[in-house]
């Protein structure tokens, strides 16, 4: 009597964003009937696959994931030119703050002060300067001003925690310098995940003829369990597109209804998340 092989079912994967095709591996890599080996990897002998496959398919996942956690890197969410601008502000202020004390009725303030407008002095202006040369001259004013020889006088003048302030705002502006870095090598990422997909696709395509060929020849308990529990897999993938795109399609007619019509119930402006 002719057996009744199970097929692999079909699933096109450039349907699927990065995450919903990350997602799929890592449920299909959780599917194969792993065993460790002699030589401390792991293997999946009863489908004919081998410990460099197994560790191919996971170094696949592992590069998904990290570029997809460093796509995801966000700073301070102001823009640029408002800490910029709070910065300016701030670093002004103390300065003219440590000048006006230097006419103070206490004497030790008036003291302090002088002492600290010394070192202060050689800042004014520093708003002035380019960006990135403005962060580190505000690093060089708070190092200077958080000098062992110079703490009692912060103290006096109690601008401890207007330097705490120009110090957060230095170090949002220098984390939105970083994230710009981020963002411009976004393109460079994109081709990178790109090239991850097709690789591991066609890592996943000699997967499963492996397995459904060592199902064909040597049928076993794991064989058929692993071929069953991918098919549920790929339907349950297929019916969360299908949904996703019935909720981008009502979402778009929900934004082109006139005024007035339908409820005002639901989100209305759902974003389509395009395939990468």
């Amino acid at each position: 009597m002719r057996k009744n092989y199970i097929q692999v079912e079909d699933i096109y994967f450039g349907n699927l964003t990065n995450a919903e095709f990350i997602s799929f591996m890592e449920r299909f890599m959780a599917l194969l009937p792993l065993e460790d080996d002699e030589e401390g990897g792991q293997h999946a002998p009863k489908l004919g696959i081998t410990a460099e496959l197994v560790a191919e398919g996971k170094a696949f996942l592992a590069s998904m994931n990290d570029l997809t956690l460093k796509s995801q890197l966000k700073a301070e969410t102001k823009p640029k030119k408002e800490i910029d601008r709070l910065r300016d502000r701030m670093l002004a202020y103390i300065i003219e703050r440590i000048d006006f004390s230097r006419d103070a009725l206490d004497a030790a303030v008036a003291a302090a002060a002088e002492k600290l407008y010394l070192v202060a002095k050689p800042y004014r202006g520093a708003g002035r300067l380019a960006y990135n040369q403005e962060t580190v001259v505000i690093k060089g004013f708070l190092l200077d001003m958080n000098k062992t020889e110079n703490v009692d006088a912060v103290t006096a003048l109690g601008i401890e925690k207007d330097l705490d302030t120009l110090q957060a705002y230095n170090d949002q502006f220098e984390a939105l310098v970083k994230e710009a870095d981020v963002k411009s090598s976004s393109l460079d990422m994109n081709e990178k995940m790109r090239d991850l997909r097709v690789q591991m696709g066609d890592w996943y395509q000699e997967v499963t003829s492996l397995a459904f060929a060592s199902n064909v020849l040597n049928e076993s308990e794991e064989s058929l369990s692993f071929l069953t529990g991918l098919n549920a897999v790929i339907q349950d993938v297929k019916t969360l597109y299908k949904q996703r795109i019935a909720q981008l399609n009502s979402g778009k007619e929900e934004t082109s209804k006139p005024e007035g019509e339908g409820d005002d119930k639901g989100d209305g402006n759902l974003e389509f998340v395009p395939v990468e």
